[in-house]
């Protein structure tokens, strides 16, 4: 199928180009008188159909080349002389042809008597080698368009593997958090310990329910990011303050990759020091197209390790999806990352 893409491509150049070639290569033998003038129309078509004629050689020597596995220089050299050997031979068998057609016609020839015997041998390979030149530059592009695909595929692949990484680096890491938070609760507020099971349970089927999706709808993950905070605030109480002014309309509407909000949430509670005296504020706002998820900074005594990736993960993701960037901002009192809301 790529092979026949490939062939229509590089007929419609040559359908575009033979003319092209065939005046310039015939118009300077009539500017020097060379050849009578009343020939010129009939020498421009006869030259346009050997060009073409010679394209369509090539073209079958590359098909017929592609067949075999070469190192790359022997490859090249080999259709190289091939070309030559039958493209260039045609059209030197074709122009002395035609010349021989005009004599009898009782027209002079094209290359008059005075010009080298090897002339119409040099226009030949002049010819060939400009068609050549051609070839390789639209083999060469196609080459390179198939490469710029390739590594797209093989960038969306990392993505989704490093998206697939971060699902399941979340739930076990998160369950062990939750879990001892719930065992803490069941002692001193069963009640407590009750709401806090609920709203786990609705994270989980969420996390769970979405599967292999890239894409969810804002609110959804906005309820899944808001539920993610109220457990990490019954676990940290007046630490944590959060809120969120999303437009309904724009949550029901647009779109957002899985995980995004609740990851930059969860980025913030994991980078700074959660205190009573100073609170971690998470904001959560909409603006022309954007939502910024914003903290202000309460560096820790004690840094953990971290890999780092989560936030690359998310560009990467966002710029496989939409092909935007996301936006990092950052003073020495905030750090905030912006989203661009997505349709689909």
């Amino acid at each position: 199928m790529k092979t026949n893409s490939n062939n229509s491509k590089i007929l419609k150049v040559a359908l575009y180009t033979s003319p092209l070639i065939g005046i310039l290569a015939i118009t300077p033998l009539f500017i020097v008188r060379a050849a009578p003038y009343h020939i010129y129309p009939r020498s421009i078509l006869s030259t346009t159909l050997i060009i073409f004629l010679a394209w369509m050689i090539n073209l079958a020597l590359v098909n017929y080349w592609s067949k075999f596995e070469f190192r790359k220089n022997i490859h090249k050299i080999s259709r190289y002389f091939a070309s030559y050997l039958l493209s260039a031979s045609f059209i030197l068998i074709a122009m002395r042809t035609r010349k021989l057609i005009f004599e009898s016609l009782h027209t002079s020839s094209e290359i008059s008597s005075s010009h080298s015997p090897y002339a119409t041998l040099a226009m030949a390979i002049s010819l060939n080698t400009v068609i050549l030149i051609l070839l390789d530059l639209l083999l060469l592009r196609e080459k390179k368009t198939k490469v710029e695909i390739e590594n797209a595929r093989l960038k969306q692949k990392n993505s989704e593997a490093l998206y697939q990484q971060l699902k399941q680096q979340i739930h076990p890491h998160f369950l062990f958090n939750s879990l001892n938070t719930l065992k803490a609760l069941i002692n001193k507020s069963p009640d407590a310990a009750e709401d806090y099971l609920v709203t786990l349970s609705d994270f989980l089927r969420m996390s769970v329910s979405a599967g292999n999706d890239h894409m969810v709808k804002t609110e959804d993950e906005l309820k899944m990011c808001l539920d993610y905070l109220k457990m990490q605030k019954i676990r940290y109480g007046e630490a944590l303050q959060f809120y969120a002014d999303i437009p309904e309309e724009i949550a029901q509407t647009r779109f957002v990759p899985f995980f995004s909000l609740q990851l930059l949430s969860e980025n913030a509670i994991k980078h700074n020091a959660l205190t009573n005296e100073t609170p971690l504020q998470i904001k959560m706002a909409y603006n022309e197209g954007w939502i910024t998820v914003s903290n202000n900074i309460r560096p820790k005594l004690t840094t953990e390790a971290t890999t780092g990736t989560g936030l690359i993960n998310l560009a990467d993701r966002y710029k496989i999806l939409s092909g935007d960037e996301i936006q990092i901002h950052t003073t020495a009192e905030q750090f905030s990352v912006s989203i661009k809301v997505l349709k689909i």
